[in-house]
């Protein structure tokens, strides 16, 4: 009797391969089983496992070696860029925040993560533009596209893979991976409407030179949830606005006591905790915010202004949840499993706890 043939498929045998790779490089070693020992622990055939060696070693991703083969680190490091602005590291820790959950979710994988940050005056960024055109790597995380619209031209003649973390922007037709905005609008007018708060405001950032569609979905969708839950909301009489640009903070103070001075206010929705700890500051300064009496409610981005305010309560940025997505996506498509980049809207969640919490309206 012949033996029996091996008929598992050659993409299961080669996504088992390139799992075993994955595990040796996070462990640190550098030796590789033999065409017999691959067989066994795959369940593949040695024809098609000899043919997935033979591959690998024409990529140099596997050296022949006197004692059989052996992986080459350096040839299975996938390069990944991420791209953000200098400053806007610093304005909007977001983009920190996803870097740090980036680099640490691509730990023990062939993903190298490369930070790039894009400077501000004219002359330093046409010098990071040259240095930016001369990267050659495979992935692109790009936090802005500000300066970028050229190179991100010749990126797509390339055929490089570029990926968004920001539905702001969505225009360009290529992959976006980030949190549902629309839904972060939703959940803030039920978490009000919840705890029994029925005459909210609402507070966002305002860019004088574009238009950032994030925030605008943020307010639809709290706007939409409001009129389905009853809630005495109209956008043009109780959105307020803060100019981002020169003279900010005196925008935020100026729209926030606004807000303390009209008593028909029970709670307050910030579409961005930028300014949230200012925002907090004006509000107990006009005794509007006091435990049970006012209901805020934000979306969380930076874990340190919401740190020790317990009563406010907090829509999840799902930055944990971005960066595993946006990893296994990248780590899916450069195993072949998948043929393009996906774009998928992130739920976003309810933080409740210690640190974050709504507190019944008394």
């Amino acid at each position: 009797m012949g033996a029996l043939r091996n008929n598992q498929p050659r993409a299961v045998t080669e996504g088992k391969v390139r799992q075993l790779v994955r595990e040796l490089l996070a462990a640190g070693q550098t030796a590789f089983p033999s065409e017999r020992e691959l067989a066994a622990r795959t369940g593949g055939s040695r024809s098609v496992i000899r043919e997935i060696l033979e591959a690998m070693e024409q990529k140099q991703q596997l050296l022949r070696t006197a004692n059989g083969r052996s992986l080459n680190p350096e040839a299975n490091r996938i390069p990944v860029l991420f791209v953000a602005g200098g400053r806007n590291m610093i304005d909007n820790p977001a983009w920190a925040r996803l870097w740090l959950a980036l680099v640490n979710r691509m730990k023990g994988t062939p993903l190298a993560p490369e930070l790039f940050l894009l400077r501000y005056w004219p002359e330093e960024i046409a010098e990071d533009l040259q240095t930016l055109a001369q990267n050659r790597a495979r992935y692109l995380i790009l936090c802005i596209d500000r300066d970028l619209e050229p190179l991100i031209r010749q990126w797509r003649v390339e055929k490089r893979n570029i990926l968004f973390p920001d539905e702001g922007l969505l225009h360009y037709g290529l992959p976006v991976i980030s949190i549902d905005n629309t839904r972060v609008g939703e959940l803030a007018a039920q978490q009000l409407f919840e705890h029994g708060f029925r005459t909210p405001a609402l507070l966002t950032p305002d860019f004088t030179d574009h238009w950032y569609s994030p925030y605008q979905k943020r307010i639809a969708g709290f706007t939409r949830e409001c009129a389905r839950l009853g809630l005495d909301f109209q956008p043009e009489r109780d959105c307020y606005r803060v100019y981002y640009g020169k003279g900010r903070l005196q925008s935020c103070i100026r729209e926030t006591t606004k807000i303390a001075d009209q008593t028909r206010y029970d709670s307050l929705f910030l579409t961005t905790d930028d300014l949230l700890l200012l925002v907090l500051e004006v509000l107990n300064d006009q005794q509007r915010y006091t435990p049970g009496s006012f209901g805020l409610i934000t979306l969380n981005s930076q874990n340190n202004a919401l740190s020790g305010n317990a009563r406010v309560n907090a829509i999840s940025s799902a930055t944990n949840e971005l960066a595993a997505l946006i990893t296994d996506r990248i780590q899916a498509h450069a195993d072949g499993l998948i043929d393009q980049l996906p774009t998928i809207a992130i739920t976003p969640t309810i933080h409740e706890g210690e640190t974050l919490c709504i507190r019944q309206k008394s």
